[in-house]
């Protein structure tokens, strides 16, 4: 059996933040207007919020773990672990998790970590915040979830720039023995990483001048070496076999079906890649709610953005079986059946 079970850690409250600042696909000059409306109508979206160079995933998720914080009424110095999952941290060295401990106040003993993931994050973060708590007694933790993707995206790359954008994310677990299991099935297809990809600015490739240098990829299409690409049909590919796959495969384990659930709520990357899965899986539209159309593509935050923005009323107002699903960067996928219980779900915070 491929899923694994975490017993005992309760789920208490998600919130999430996005950048004031609001750009429209509708009115996006890079792409003409057959592509503007495919991807407003195809891909599913419209607006997108885009940090300012000073601003950074981290202060993103600062913003949402100081309201989450003050809505539950919990004393910061109550957290004994972090986690801060991001592909765009505040520096290359040191990590930005000890940076958060010391900005929101938390105890000098809190465990505090860094996890290098993209758009399976979320799910990833969950399963190594909540194993943690259980092996190690503790009893708070702070899961910090966000990326400013858009500043390693060309803005003259049309395959991608209409797609990403930025956001934050904050969640509070809780030891609670009365708790439900959270069940993950997670993996990767590592030899795909290209897929997804940054060619230069690591240490097996280290920027140079020759990295800096614009290069025309195909109409419309232009970058360096130190900014995002992807491949979008193996990208497509990869979510409409294996993480489809892998979400019946997880179903399939707990002899569980669609319908025991009231929302499989999954990466943000594509509203027809997005129907395709739900359909593979046996979910309606209705179970799968949908933030792309004002959020875009926020990498590793797009299900925290959509919980909070689609389904805060139900999250505070009683029970929820939930099923998440994170796919994409790597390549990898997370999975993760859970239930909430009237959690705090502050609104959407705009920095």
């Amino acid at each position: 059996m491929a899923s694994r079970s975490i017993s005992g850690v309760a789920f208490r409250g998600v919130a999430g933040a996005v950048p004031k600042h609001r750009e429209d696909n509708a009115g996006l000059s890079l792409l003409d207007e057959r592509s503007r409306k495919e991807i407003i109508e195809k891909v599913g979206i419209r607006y997108r919020h885009v940090a300012d160079e000073k601003t950074t995933a981290a202060d993103l998720c600062e913003a949402a773990a100081r309201k989450l914080l003050d809505e539950l009424s919990w004393n910061p110095s109550e957290v004994e672990l972090l986690v801060f999952v991001t592909q765009t941290p505040d520096h290359l060295v040191p990590g930005t998790a000890t940076q958060l401990q010391s900005k929101l106040q938390l105890p000098k003993t809190a465990i505090s970590l860094d996890i290098n993931q993209g758009c399976a994050g979320y799910v990833y973060g969950l399963s190594v915040a909540g194993a943690m708590m259980r092996s190690m007694n503790i009893k708070r933790a702070l899961l910090l979830v966000g990326d400013t993707i858009c500043k390693m995206v060309s803005k003259t790359d049309s395959s991608v720039a209409p797609i990403f954008a930025d956001a934050g994310s904050a969640t509070v677990l809780e030891l609670d023995e009365a708790a439900t299991d959270m069940t993950f099935r997670l993996g990767s297809l590592g030899e795909e990483f290209e897929a997804i990809h940054v060619p230069h600015g690591g240490f097996r490739n280290p920027v140079s001048t020759e990295s800096l240098k614009q290069r025309k990829v195909a109409d419309g299409i232009e970058r360096n070496l130190t900014q995002l690409t992807m491949n979008g049909q193996a990208v497509f590919t990869f979510g409409l076999s294996t993480v489809a796959s892998e979400i019946n495969a997880l179903l399939a384990e707990q002899q569980m079906s669609a319908g025991h659930f009231d929302h499989l709520v999954m990466h943000q990357a594509n509203q027809f890649l997005n129907d395709a899965i739900a359909r593979k899986t046996g979910f309606k539209q209705e179970q799968t709610p949908t933030s792309l159309h004002d959020f875009g593509n926020t990498s590793c935050a797009t299900i925290p953005i959509t919980l909070v923005s689609q389904l805060s009323d139900d999250l505070q107002a009683g029970q929820l079986n939930l099923l998440f699903s994170g796919f994409g960067v790597g390549l990898s996928f997370g999975n993760v059946i859970l239930t909430t219980d009237k959690v705090a779900c502050p609104s959407m915070i705009y920095v």
